[in-house]
């Protein structure tokens, strides 16, 4: 993981948070001074307090503009997600 600056973070939104897993997942490397970007999949509920929770869990890593789409993603998750990747200058 120290290689890495930026991290995509997916996950789906159970309970209106992350999974636990993730947070494990998370909690294992440090993180400080990296840039998290979490994309989070959906049946209604959005990010949740996923974002949040992650903010508190990663204290000294920036946790960037998330990305959500619902669990069927729809026919505009393809330019959603280009535009999203662009935005945050992930991708040209």
């Amino acid at each position: 993981m120290a290689q890495y600056d930026v991290i995509l973070l997916g996950f789906p939104n159970w309970w209106a948070t992350a999974p636990m897993p993730v947070f494990s997942f998370v909690e294992s490397y440090n993180l400080n001074k990296k840039m998290i970007y979490p994309f989070v999949s959906h049946g209604s509920g959005i990010y949740g307090e996923s974002i949040s929770d992650l903010s508190k869990t990663l204290s000294g890593t920036y946790i960037g503009e998330g990305f959500e789409f619902e669990y069927g993603g729809g026919s505009r998750i393809s330019s959603n997600l280009s535009k999203w990747l662009k935005r945050n200058k992930i991708t040209k």
